[in-house]
């Protein structure tokens, strides 16, 4: 018996040294549990109080280090960290919120964007390095960003859209603005409203810029940081326009009364776009075409979950984010499900 009870402090010894080298989180919320039972009574095998309080404090420690040098209290909840891109944080928040209502035992702590950049390259960047579990991005990590982080994977989540705002002083709708139009608030030849730039942003800002035909934003145009303070400098200065995530702009509440999504004259197809929703950016994806009536799809580009050494707890929750609940969710939140592809 004492010869069994010293293997079976061996094999827990070889399993903490594996969890220390290759486990982030508690793949097992219960896991603890068990091993102290038993270790109770591999105590009455041996005998001795210093064997249980040794034996104790390496469980401890165990614990500590799987779930971030946690107490006791904090054992409970097992935490999954996410850093999002500026373009899919409402999606992320919305998802994220949900989750954590309905999921005991785990919790996903949502990094805000306002911290960090909110950028892609910061969340590839910070999962390929571990510092967070699970990071969302505008798009797919570059072959560069594979070669030196190689266990990333990606899953497509959904598919954003590029808006233009405009606060006119009033609360009447703006009408309807062409490419040109708009790349010359840009280049900085037409100033009859106070254009504003995007930082910390740089997809939806190069979408943006693509689809006007720019190149670069003229030096004198006014930068905020990402798609939040887009919209907050717009609601604080009458007679401005931006360009803007739909998902933080979606809704007249969230925009304030004077502040209303623009349409788009494309003058080379001539082809319209007023009435700027969710509903026509899900008949625009449906479609499958460029010419669409609905929106126009050059504005719209796609988000992923990115990840990287294996978790079931990450995985448990990208799962269902990518599930007809989760993606329900997104929809709602202005963003089109990735289960909608178009070419």
């Amino acid at each position: 018996m004492y010869e069994d009870s010293i293997i079976y402090i061996d094999k827990l010894y070889q399993r903490k040294k594996y969890t220390e080298t290759h486990m982030k989180i508690i793949e097992d919320t219960k896991a603890v549990s068990p091993v102290v039972a038993s270790l109770m009574l591999i105590m009455v095998v041996a005998g001795g109080a210093a064997f249980l309080s040794t034996i104790m404090q390496d469980v401890s420690s165990q614990t500590d280090d799987a779930v971030g040098k946690s107490n006791s209290a904090d054992i409970t909840s097992i935490k999954i960290n996410i850093i999002s891109s500026d373009l899919a944080m409402p999606a992320a928040d919305s998802l994220v919120k949900a989750y954590n209502d309905k999921s005991a035992g785990v919790t996903l702590q949502l990094q805000k964007s306002e911290t960090l950049a909110g950028t892609s390259n910061v969340s590839i960047g910070a999962v390929g390095t571990g510092i967070t579990d699970i990071g969302v991005s505008d798009r797919e990590p570059s072959p560069e960003e594979m070669g030196k982080y190689p266990s990333l994977m990606t899953y497509k989540l959904g598919t954003s859209g590029i808006v233009i705002i405009v606060n006119n002083g009033s609360g009447n709708p703006v009408g309807t603005f062409d490419k040109n139009t708009l790349k010359g608030f840009y280049n900085g030849t037409n100033t009859t409203l106070k254009a504003y730039q995007m930082t910390g942003s740089p997809g939806t800002e190069k979408a943006f810029l693509q689809y006007i035909g720019n190149t670069s934003i003229n030096s004198s145009i006014s930068a905020v940081t990402g798609s939040a303070g887009m919209l907050d400098a717009l609601k604080n200065t009458p007679n401005s326009i931006g360009f803007i995530e739909y998902g933080y702009a979606d809704s007249q509440d969230e925009r304030g009364q004077n502040v209303h999504i623009a349409g788009i004259l494309n003058e080379y197809s001539g082809i319209a776009y007023t009435n700027m929703n969710a509903s026509n950016f899900t008949l625009a994806a449906a479609s499958s075409n460029a010419n669409n009536s609905y929106y126009p799809l050059e504005l719209a580009h796609t988000f992923h979950f990115v990840t990287g050494r294996p978790s079931s707890l990450a995985d448990s929750f990208i799962k269902w984010a990518r599930s007809f609940e989760g993606q329900d969710i997104i929809e709602k939140n202005g963003y089109i499900s990735y289960t909608r592809e178009f070419n």
